[in-house]
């Protein structure tokens, strides 16, 4: 009896880690393809604003009115499929609570997809990582439905294709697994661990075979071990205070647009055409603030903007992501946040630069360290936001520095009482099933 029930345990393991690999596969082949999407569009708005100017004003108009047609499209399809609003991640933690279910899995996924490369594509300043992380979702629930699998395996898959979407969006295998576990679970079990674990790896394996084995960023960082450490680590506390503090007017920001959008005493078709109308003005004067930001992150490395314009552009940045999430639209907020942790990083070290006369190195440096501190300190994830780095950037010999900053982040928030973002976004969220 007891060689029967062993069995019956093993056959039990390996069926779900099975369904977790194809859940990978499948969930790493739909963000890359997401992905790729939102890169193909993304290039198609950069090289059609770059032609556009004012002495050609019909076609100005065209454009204007083809931002209007998609915002209204997005609101109409996100009226009859409300789970699909905002990054999705909220919507994964209702299906781990059993608060909401995924009763239309197949249509959602499919205008998830769609309506995110639309938004995004129309430059609002929204990101991948949050739809990808729901898509796994979707895909998980899918192969726990049609396999018949039970509760407790449908929750691991769902959780697995969570890991796994984020794999995918970001070539983080590591970061998917920290963040499943750190912000979904809070529970770990070893089945949990492993199936989250080959599903990420899975889907970035599939990843990599479409945009190759570099990481997600391209950024060459060097740590800059000639600086007196004492006098590196003061500075790094400082830097880090100070972000966590902007982290907290950032999550404010964003639970005050969304009032806001709701609030104002207009039709939401006037609302959002307000938006995408705001949208279409930047991708014209502006296009560095529309968008996830992901080749401005990478072009602060070597370009040469004043202090006034980085600024400029992350006011500008940080308003325009609030107010884009503000909509509902399929979109997240992890890469704004990444970048506008980076123009800080970038602002911080031209300090210090004009200040101590510290050398350009110091750029890169304090980018990532203010990508880490500004999503630990919305995100409340310490492991996630130091291993995301470290896997985007391809830069560990950043890790005590990224582990600093992460804990003074977490520290300085815990002490501000914020509570993680996603957890605002889930108790703000409409439950109904």
């Amino acid at each position: 009896m007891s060689n029967n029930h062993h069995k019956g345990k093993h056959r039990e393991i390996v069926l779900l880690f099975s369904l977790s690999l194809i859940t990978g596969v499948l969930t790493g082949l739909t963000a890359s393809f997401y992905r790729w999407g939102l890169q193909t569009i993304n290039h198609m708005r950069i090289r059609v604003f770059s032609g556009l100017s004012l002495g050609n004003p019909l076609k100005l108009l065209g454009i204007w009115l083809f931002f209007l047609a998609v915002g209204l499209l997005l609101g109409k399809i996100g009226s009859f499929f409300p789970q699909i609003s905002g990054s999705g991640i909220p919507q994964v933690k209702g299906v781990l609570f059993r608060k909401i279910s995924y009763l239309h899995w197949k249509a959602e996924l499919f205008f998830k997809f769609l309506t995110g490369l639309l938004g995004i594509g129309c430059g609002l300043s929204l990101g991948r990582e949050g739809p990808s992380v729901q898509l796994g979702s979707y895909v998980g629930y899918g192969v726990a439905e049609i396999c018949g699998v039970s509760e407790v395996e449908e929750r691991h898959l769902v959780t697995a294709g969570a890991g796994a979407g984020l794999a995918g969006a970001f070539g983080a295998p590591l970061a998917g697994v920290m963040f499943s576990l750190e912000e979904l679970h809070r529970v770990i079990t070893s089945k949990l661990l492993i199936a989250t674990f080959v599903a990420a790896v899975a889907a970035d394996f599939v990843g990599r075979r479409m945009f190759g084995m570099n990481p997600a960023f391209n950024m060459s960082v060097r740590y800059p071990a000639e600086m007196n450490p004492y006098l590196h680590f003061g500075l790094m506390i400082l830097f880090g205070i100070g972000v966590a503090f902007v982290g907290k007017l950032f999550t404010r920001s964003l639970t005050l647009f969304q009032d806001l959008f709701h609030l104002a005493r207009f039709s939401r078709r006037i609302k959002i055409c307000f938006v995408m109308t705001t949208a279409f003005i930047l991708c014209f004067l502006l296009p560095e603030a529309t968008g996830g930001g992901h080749e401005l992150a990478e072009s602060l490395i070597v370009s040469k903007e004043t202090l006034i314009f980085l600024i400029f552009i992350f006011v500008v940045k940080f308003l325009f992501t609030v107010l884009s999430y503000s909509t509902g639209f399929a979109g997240g907020i992890f890469l704004p946040m990444l970048v506008l942790g980076a123009i800080l990083g970038k602002i911080y070290a031209i300090c210090l630069m004009g200040i101590l006369g510290l050398g350009p190195e110091q750029i890169p440096h304090y980018m990532i360290l203010g990508m880490t501190a500004f999503f630990v300190a919305v995100v409340r994830a310490p492991l996630t936001g130091t291993v995301l780095i470290l896997e985007m950037t391809g830069t560990f010999e950043h890790l005590l520095a990224l582990t600093l900053i992460s804990a003074i982040a977490f520290l300085v928030t815990d002490l501000l009482n914020l509570a993680p973002v996603y957890e605002i976004l889930y108790d703000r969220m409409d439950k109904g099933k």
